[in-house]
């Protein structure tokens, strides 16, 4: 997926109505067509969260910045943190977050976490925050 169509993407989940259910997380499918062996390494996905990261503020404004270190913390003492964000938090190590007027927050990372697993471009939107 390319960066107009990141960008239709997150306009269509983030500002249409939804009827108070925001979608979940949603992965970015990104192509790795023209990438060896076809597939996307860890840099290009990083590249690409950097490119639309810089568009998305160009447009909307600067992100708030959410380490997961705490979120994590909170669960594993039995704190209640809402989805999609304690998803979110499982996968990635940083979280960037703009809010729109309606108040719908829109959330991009690259889920890293795991070494095992492939690096991925994650969008989700919310109308909650953590406490």
């Amino acid at each position: 997926m390319d960066i107009a169509k990141c960008l239709d993407l997150v306009d269509e989940l983030w500002d249409r109505d939804v009827g108070g259910a925001a979608p979940g997380i949603v992965e970015l499918a990104v192509s790795g067509s023209e990438c060896p062996g076809g597939r996307l390494t860890a840099e290009d996905v990083y590249a690409l969260e950097g490119a639309l990261t810089e568009q998305l503020t160009t447009r909307r404004g600067a992100a708030a910045r959410w380490g997961t270190g705490t979120l994590q913390e909170r669960m594993s003492r039995g704190g209640e943190i809402p989805e999609p964000w304690a998803g979110l938090a499982l996968q990635a190590v940083e979280l960037r977050a703009w809010k729109n007027a309606r108040g719908r927050w829109l959330i991009i990372t690259v889920a890293d976490a795991d070494p095992e697993s492939e690096v991925r471009l994650l969008l989700a939107v919310s109308d909650v925050v953590p406490d």
